[in-house]
């Protein structure tokens, strides 16, 4: 098989935008360095974009094995999230999982960042799920959670039970901490909005 077939085979796989530096077969698996696939709207704006130093296909499960990743999110072709990990894995042309050291870096507010142990996102969907010791950290919150599913068309977080929130202002003599079932972090407003089945919610507030 040629270099050209190779790289049109990557093509048809991916049905995205992808640029490869460096293309080998070993055995029946393929390895691409500096591997980086981008993905545009109708219109022609980027959606988002994903690269690696090192990706390696296996051709028999359809499974694609990338090494330190990140995913770049677009607004009006502006990065308005970056997510980071330590390796990660593609499968089905559709199902990312990424695991190790996972970091949602929000460009709106850099101080604002949200790390978990692993994170799973469909590409075709707009929701991203980080799950295990996921902690949310800025200048005035700490909250961590089980559970968190990001909302990208919604820019909503929600973080699943058990809930514990602390506010750390301090330039500010009140200090409070939140323990609840669900919390929903909206990105742009800066909100916070607490919930539990039984509609009650631990809460201490320190003044």
């Amino acid at each position: 098989m040629t270099k050209r077939l190779l790289i049109l085979s990557i093509y048809l796989l991916l049905t995205s935008s992808c640029s490869n530096t460096s293309i080998r077969k070993t055995d029946s698996n393929l390895a691409i360095e500096d591997f980086s696939m981008t993905h545009f709207k109708n219109n022609g704006d980027k959606l988002y974009a994903i690269s690696s130093p090192k990706s390696i296909f296996i051709k028999d499960v359809q499974i694609y094995k990338l090494d330190k990743t990140e995913i770049f999110f677009y607004e009006e072709n502006k990065v308005n999230y970056i997510i980071n990990s330590t390796k990660s894995s593609l499968l089905n042309n559709n199902d990312f999982k990424l695991e190790g050291d996972v970091k949602l870096n929000d460009l709106y507010d850099k101080d604002n960042t949200i790390t978990a142990n692993k994170a799973f996102w469909n590409i075709n969907k707009f929701e991203f799920t980080l799950v295990g010791d996921v902690v949310l950290n800025n200048k005035s919150v700490n909250l961590v959670s089980s559970k968190a599913v990001f909302n990208k068309k919604l820019n909503i977080i929600k973080f699943f039970k058990p809930v514990k929130y602390r506010y750390l202002n301090k330039s500010s003599t009140i200090k409070y901490k939140v323990r609840a079932d669900n919390a929903y972090y909206d990105l742009e407003k800066k909100t916070f909005r607490f919930e539990s089945k039984n509609k009650r919610i631990k809460s201490k507030i320190n003044f």
